[in-house]
């Protein structure tokens, strides 16, 4: 009787798994019961990666048991078993490992070099051939309006190339809500170049000046040690208070052990705008009056990769009859699975375009509530419910 109920016990815990399970965390501080963004949700058995959204939610489905590993960067990392959750929300709390700074990192090398260093072995030790399987997010608005919405999964084909970055973009499906098509401002105003900014990304291009001898003279540098990270290292870079222009205050974190980038936070203080020439960008034109990004990257076994940017940009632009119209561009990537092999594909399945902004709509399954790797918000969601029926 014994071996028949244990024998029941199987068949249920089988058959609870032989439909899809949808799950749904919630992150909060253990101490402050704070919401937290940007957790990463790494599922082992299908190897997906998602990361929590401004409401410290993270929403996937499993057809198998899995584990699940969970990590931040300012929280203790830890480990669940799917089988053990069994209500569909779930609200997980996590201790914080306090990012406070214990102390100055005495070194006989400028700071600078180190992060040249670090940059060198970074881009070397990413991870190529690789696939990427990428969801991409954007939000405009145009004059406090928002007026155009692109989101999609797409796989960037990264080729080994050691000299010169190369990938093959592959759009799986998209979907795009444009408003604009008064032509008011320019096209190449709309969105980012989704080749660019991964390319951007994997050459460091943002921070490579700020690893040049004459960065002393512009920017302070200092390095510290982290709290609870044995390894990792925080170079903080800020613009000398004396110098008037343009200049990004940059955090760094990074492990000094294998000398490779963790996270990269970038943003200008308001007071520097005034300063901003941006005419030689090739995304976009105009006076800046925001101009922030945080990116993220994964070392994974052997697989080092970038995980996620949210990149954020606000300008003042002039249209044809010289009136200024504020454009603000909100653009994320979510890097939900990593393979050495690439998903087969003929020449003419690569995408040429720069962004999913004017492309068809291809939608095959609804991406954006399950798969995406990040969960629109409440707030999110009514824009793009919004634009949707002024679209139709």
């Amino acid at each position: 009787m014994r071996n028949l109920y244990f024998l029941g016990l199987i068949f249920c815990s089988v058959l609870s798994f032989s439909q899809t399970k949808e799950m749904i965390l919630v992150f909060k501080d253990k101490t402050s019961g704070a919401l937290i963004e940007n957790v990463i949700v790494a599922i082992l058995r299908t190897d997906e990666n998602f990361q929590s959204n401004k409401e410290g939610v993270v929403k996937f489905n499993l057809n198998k048991p899995s584990r699940i590993n969970i990590k931040h960067t300012e929280y203790k990392e830890i480990s669940l078993n799917s089988v053990t959750i069994k209500e569909l929300e779930t609200v997980v709390f996590l201790e914080s490992i306090s990012q406070d700074i214990e102390d100055v990192v005495i070194t006989n090398r400028q700071s600078f070099s180190i992060l040249k260093i670090l940059i060198n072995k970074s881009m070397k030790q990413l991870t190529a051939p690789i696939n990427l399987k990428i969801y991409s997010r954007e939000f405009f608005k145009y004059n406090n309006e928002y007026t155009s919405y692109s989101d999609g999964l797409v796989n960037f084909c990264l080729k080994e190339k050691p000299d010169k970055f190369a990938a093959d973009i592959l759009v799986e499906q998209n979907r795009t809500y444009n408003l604009i098509n008064n032509e008011k401002i320019e096209k190449k105003t709309l969105s980012y170049n989704m080749y660019d900014i991964i390319q951007n990304y994997y050459d460091f291009k943002y921070i490579a000046n700020l690893a040049e001898s004459k960065a002393k003279k512009k920017f302070d540098f200092e390095i510290k040690t982290v709290k609870g990270k044995a390894d990792f290292y925080q170079m903080i870079i800020v613009p000398k208070p004396e110098i008037e222009e343009f200049l990004p205050t940059v955090t760094v974190i990074y492990d000094n052990r294998k000398n490779i980038i963790l996270e990269l936070e970038y943003f200008v203080e308001p007071n520097r705008f005034e300063y901003s020439d941006v005419s030689n960008l090739k995304v976009v034109k105009g006076k800046v009056f925001n101009s922030v990004f945080k990116a993220l990257y994964i070392l994974d076994g052997d697989d080092y990769f970038l995980a996620s940017t949210k990149e954020e940009i606000g300008l003042m632009v002039k249209d044809k009859k010289d009136v200024e119209n504020k454009v603000e561009i909100a653009n994320y990537l979510i890097t939900t699975q990593h393979s050495r092999k690439f998903v087969p594909y003929e020449k003419e399945d690569v995408f040429k375009e720069k962004s999913l902004i004017n492309k068809k709509n291809a939608i095959i399954t609804e991406y954006w509530e399950t798969n995406s790797g990040l969960l629109l918000t409440s707030e999110e969601k009514k824009i793009v419910d919004n634009l949707q029926l002024k679209d139709n």
